[in-house]
């Protein structure tokens, strides 16, 4: 895409959301039709591919994120409209949809940091629309969850973000966007935790506080839906352990260790594979 073109999609879609925005209490719906609408309009009869596609879903974001910066909305809501219309607006182009996901949710993270914006809020909303979209464009609920919340992590990594924070809202995310499914909550959550820590091992981020910090939020999040917080705090460090095991002896007990004990008032329990 030349660049030209580029600044005048970033513009388009900024206006589109400015308008689309304002005045509406619907932020997520707004976010939705202006993204999906876009993308539609720019893929039809074309045959883009690799990095053109993913150019025209760059450029629609960052010019999403720099509306909703300019009318002032909740960035939560509006990062989950967006997730949702990207991958609306892309299934009938024949992209792999997890991959725009993961796309989709990094360049969401690394827009909002350019602009100052809410980091934790933009997780939680990315994961939530990747599991909200997930059914409608035939993919698993987990394996939606998972691919969001490792690009979260990645994209915070690339631009020096701790990570610890956003693995809270990444959990929280999970599981607001498995109420609204209807279901898989403790296998999402246990998908998501695994993404989160070997991304944050990918980017030589804490993978304590990353543990640390996807525990609470699942707790947060469970207590928000009325789904055992118990059981969630025990799948999320069941997950978290396995996954750093997976990496090494070292990354394993450093993420026990900080799991262990009673973490946001509930005593987190690791359940051991059987033998």
């Amino acid at each position: 895409m030349a660049n030209e073109d580029k600044k005048g999609m970033v513009k388009s879609v900024t206006d589109g959301v400015v308008d689309g925005v304002k005045g509406v209490g619907d932020v997520a719906g707004a976010m939705v039709e202006v993204v999906s609408s876009t993308l539609v309009k720019t893929l039809r009869g074309t045959t883009a591919v690799g990095t053109e596609l993913t150019s025209a879903i760059t450029d629609t974001i960052l010019g999403a994120v720099g509306g909703v910066t300019k009318v002032g909305s909740g960035v939560g809501e509006a990062a989950k409209g967006t997730l949702i219309g990207v991958l609306r607006g892309t299934k009938d182009v024949g992209v792999n949809a997890l991959e725009t996901i993961a796309t989709s949710a990094s360049t969401l993270i690394k827009s909002t940091a350019s602009v100052g914006g809410d980091l934790g809020a933009t997780a939680q909303g990315a994961v939530q629309g990747a599991i909200v979209a997930a059914k409608e464009i035939g993919v698993g609920v987990t394996d939606a969850a998972a691919s969001a919340a490792g690009a979260v992590i990645q994209g915070a990594g690339n631009i020096g973000a701790k990570v610890g924070g956003l693995a809270k809202s990444i959990l929280v995310g999970t599981l607001q966007g498995t109420k609204e499914v209807g279901g898989g909550a403790l296998e999402a959550v246990g998908k998501a935790t695994s993404a989160v820590i070997k991304g944050t091992a990918a980017v030589g981020g804490d993978l304590g506080a990353a543990a640390k910090g996807a525990v609470e939020g699942v707790i947060v999040g469970a207590k928000d839906i009325g789904v055992d917080a118990t059981e969630a705090a025990s799948a999320a460090a069941t997950a978290a352990v396995n996954a750093a095991g997976q990496i090494g002896a070292a990354a394993g007990t450093q993420v026990r260790n900080a799991l262990t004990g009673t973490i946001a008032g509930v005593k987190v329990v690791v359940k051991e594979p059987l033998k």
